[in-house]
Parts: structure tokens; C-alpha cells; sequence
């Protein structure tokens, strides 16, 4: 079966001809500011479930670490590999939580 047949050149040209060609001037109320600060919501929600997810996985795993190396906690050299992979996990979901609020802020000021 081929990839680029005669039916399906047809349907990418038509779906290029519908994309660039067959655009429509759209007028909007003025009701930018209203609009603006719906979206602002929405990203920060958007932003808050990020974070709840992040924080979350990095729940999951630390305890995953805690739990694997439970048996050899005896050990102090096994106690310092536990304690720095549960802080590198700390730091990493810290990371993660300011890039997923930093990111937006940054691009507004580009934008």
C-alpha cells in the first residue's frame, strides 16, 4: 500500500486549499478585556493542575525510593543515597512547579 496514492494527494491538496485559501475575515465584540481575563483564569487553572501533578509524581516516587531501600536502612552509606535521591526528587519537583509558572510569565513579556 502506498503512502502517497492518488486519493490521498487529492484529500491533503483540498485540505491545503481549505486551510490557506478559504480564509474569513472574523469581527469580534468589544469585549476583549472580559475575554482577556477569562483566559488568564483559565491558564491559571490550567497552571494549578500542572502543579498538583507535578508535586503528585514527585510524591509517588520519593515514596517509591523510601520504600525500595527500606529493607537495607541499617546501612548508613544506604541512608545517604536514600536522603540525596529523595532531595534530588525534592528539586527536581521544585523545578518543575517554577518552570510550569515561570514559563507563561516569561513569554508575556516577549509577547
Amino acid at each position: 500500500m502506498k503512502l502517497l496514492n492518488k486519493k490521498n494527494v487529492t484529500a491533503l491538496g483540498l485540505s491545503a486549499y481549505t486551510l490557506l485559501f478559504n480564509v474569513q475575515m472574523v469581527l469580534a465584540d468589544d469585549k476583549g478585556a472580559e475575554v482577556q481575563k477569562k483566559l488568564n483564569d483559565a491558564g491559571n487553572v490550567v497552571k494549578g493542575i500542572l502543579t498538583g501533578l507535578v508535586v503528585l509524581v514527585g510524591i509517588c516516587v520519593a515514596l517509591f525510593i523510601i520504600i525500595k531501600r527500606m529493607p537495607d536502612a541499617d546501612d548508613p552509606r544506604e541512608k545517604s543515597e536514600v536522603y540525596k535521591a529523595v532531595g534530588r526528587v525534592a528539586g527536581l519537583v521544585a523545578l518543575a512547579a517554577a518552570i510550569i509558572w515561570l514559563l507563561p510569565f516569561v513569554y508575556g513579556l516577549f509577547t
